[in-house]
């Protein structure tokens, strides 16, 4: 239902009501309703009856009257105009033809009477009145002076006319007719917008769960919304006295102390209290449930844990290089697909990050993505992290059991960085899921359907492990329904110092510092580097260039002193390492071959074909 505003129009004459009902007509419009009263004067019974209005329009005496005994009512008044008052002189002296006059108004500053008594050849006092009694005192005195025609409103004419004094009365012109009317509608929009905004806050504090109670310095109850009613069962809690519906003494009103927050226990209840100060010795009240902050925080947690990490998005992905823009819109297109998804090139060009993002922009974006490398994790433990086992499945199994990574994420994605590494028994069990949406836990006979969308990555040319016998030629076509190849970073031309600005801009924002210029040289220092490690890489230079350098200017001497030694080596293409026969060799000669070449873990991984973490895990292995 529509709440109008109510505006009353307050007249002293009934010329003057045709002319407000004409244009009120004119202008009116929804939501606002037009009323029209007859009063003037200070003693008007009008004071006692504008109970329901929101404004008022009124004009002279009686405008000051109302707004004396009424401060915080919504005052439109009607103005004189010093063309109004010019043309009731005018027809006081072709009437009456007197030299000697008295304006008598409640504002006589919109009319210089100087100027009229030189222009017009008479002699016009002017006083100023404020009540009923000044008029009737005012007239008296001055027409036993002398002054026998008087120049005022409505209240000045009915007492002159009472006392059988010449007189002519001020009427309101179009003009002000006009601007009261737009000045009280534009005091309508206020006030609508007011309630819209009031309404939205009581709507906003009804859906809280929390019980939320205004206190007055008083200790009164001046507003509470539903969930404090629900509370403490009552209904009617505006106006009573806060003590007579919460415990005594846990509300100081007239405290000058912080705002505080305790745990106290409310009618067998315990609570979260939080007292806020407002202006004026008012104060705001929250109440909320321990136990409902408890239950919140555990399905906040589920949630987390359900959505898993996926917080990427493509916009988040910089780039301005032709190829990778449209490489960016083609991940999109897959996005809204529901096929597998294989993901191919180097390490660090970003694999995951398009992963995320193709997640985030599917139709399984509020369901969970759950990401594994499965080079991270020996044979046995990736097998019971993917499918989970029953309790007491082997030596050391928790006797609750495991739900498996497969499990977690149904209704959504999951993500399988590194897959080249993963052993060939447990590719052919991935097989099966692919091909049966289904899974078996370790230990256990009962069969889990799972409803999920693979994205796979590997920095490795799977075309070569199948001819090695390293990869399932099934499989891969099972993974491969969709392929998207992310380029090297020294194949996106500019992109490198678009990239490298970002994370200096970053790492500088996280410090607190200002962003540093990055001159011509080292924009041309980060162009001529290889990148053997990509986007990650470039990451960490330019990380380390804001620890080392703060906000200095950064130019190409700093950015070479971050390179090793054999930056501008050409590293070999991604699905194009030189053919070694590493991958088969015994750990102690592979060690050996790393040992000599004196390359870093990932430039001899790039070198190798091997990823990283395998490299490492091995190694580690020969160590023990």
């Amino acid at each position: 239902m529509v709440v109008m505003v109510e505006i009353l129009v307050v007249v002293p004459y009934q010329e003057l009501e045709s002319a407000y009902r004409k244009a009120i007509a004119r202008v009116e419009r929804s939501g606002v309703r037009f009323s029209i009263s007859y009063a003037f004067g200070t003693q008007s019974k009008l004071l006692e009856s504008i109970s329901g209005y929101d404004i008022v329009v009124i004009r002279g005496m009686t405008a000051r009257a109302l707004k004396r005994s009424f401060p915080l009512l919504h005052i439109v008044e009607i103005p004189m105009t010093a063309s109004d008052v010019l043309d009731a002189i005018n027809e006081a002296i072709r009437i009456y033809k007197r030299r000697r006059m008295a304006l008598i108004a409640s504002d006589i500053t919109i009319c210089p009477t100087g100027a009229i008594n030189e222009i017009g050849n008479v002699e016009i006092s002017a006083v100023e009145v404020a009540t009923e009694e000044d008029v009737s005192r005012i007239v008296g005195e001055m027409h036993r002076e002398g002054v026998c025609t008087f120049v005022g409103g409505m209240t000045l004419h009915y007492h002159c006319r009472k006392m059988g004094i010449d007189s002519v009365q001020i009427k309101t012109g179009q003009m002000a007719i006009d601007k009261s009317i737009e000045a009280a509608l534009d005091a309508a929009s206020l006030i609508e917008s007011e309630r819209s905004r009031s309404d939205l806050l009581q709507k906003l504090a009804d859906n809280t769960a929390n019980a939320l109670m205004a206190v007055d310095s008083s200790k009164r109850i001046i507003a509470a919304n539903k969930s404090a009613a629900i509370f403490f069962s009552d209904d009617e809690l505006v106006g009573k006295d806060i003590e007579s519906v919460y415990p005594k003494g846990l509300v100081d009103a007239s405290s000058d102390s912080s705002d505080i927050e305790i745990v106290q226990s409310v009618y067998g209840r315990m609570v979260l209290i939080r007292q806020v100060n407002l202006d004026g010795g008012s104060i705001l009240i929250s109440l909320q449930s321990v136990s409902d902050i408890y239950e919140a925080e555990q399905r906040v947690r589920t949630k987390l844990s359900n959505k898993g990490g996926a917080r990427y998005f493509f916009y988040d992905i910089v780039a301005e290089d032709l190829k990778m823009k449209q490489l960016i819109a083609k991940s999109l297109r897959f996005a809204q697909a529901d096929g597998n998804i294989l993901l191919t090139g180097e390490t660090g060009t970003g694999k995951e990050l398009f992963a995320q993002s193709i997640h985030n922009a599917s139709q399984r974006s509020s369901g969970p993505f759950v990401a594994v490398n499965c080079a991270a994790l020996p044979e046995n433990l990736l097998e019971s992290e993917l499918f989970g086992y029953t309790p007491g499945a082997f030596t050391g199994a928790s006797r609750l059991g495991k739900t498996g990574l497969f499990e977690q994420a149904h209704g959504g994605t999951i993500f399988l960085d590194e897959i080249g590494e993963m052993p060939l028994s447990l590719q052919a069990k991935l097989l099966r899921v692919l091909q049966e949406r289904e899974i078996r836990k370790l230990g256990g006979d009962e069969v889990v359907h799972v409803d999920i969308r693979v994205i796979s990555a590997s920095n490795q040319n799977l075309i070569e492990m199948i001819s090695g016998g390293l990869f399932r030629m099934d499989l891969y076509y099972r993974i491969n329904l969709l392929t998207l190849n992310i380029p090297p970073l020294r194949e996106r031309g500019d992109d490198v110092v678009t990239i490298f600005n970002h994370f200096v801009r970053r790492n500088a924002d996280k410090r607190g510092i200002p962003m540093p210029q990055i001159s011509s040289s080292a924009e041309l220092a980060l162009k001529n580097y290889r990148w053997m490690g990509n986007i990650r890489e470039l990451r960490n230079v330019a990380e380390r260039i804001i620890v080392l350098y703060g906000s200095l200017p950064i130019n190409g001497d700093i950015v070479r002193e971050m390179l090793p030694g054999d930056s501008q080596e050409e590293p070999s293409s991604f699905g194009k390492q030189k053919k070694t026969p590493y991958r088969h060799m015994p750990i102690e000669e592979l060690y050996s071959e790393y040992s000599k070449s004196g390359m870093t873990l990932e430039q001899f991984s790039l070198h190798s074909g091997m990823s990283r973490t395998t490299l490492w895990r091995r190694f580690r292995d020969l160590k023990q």
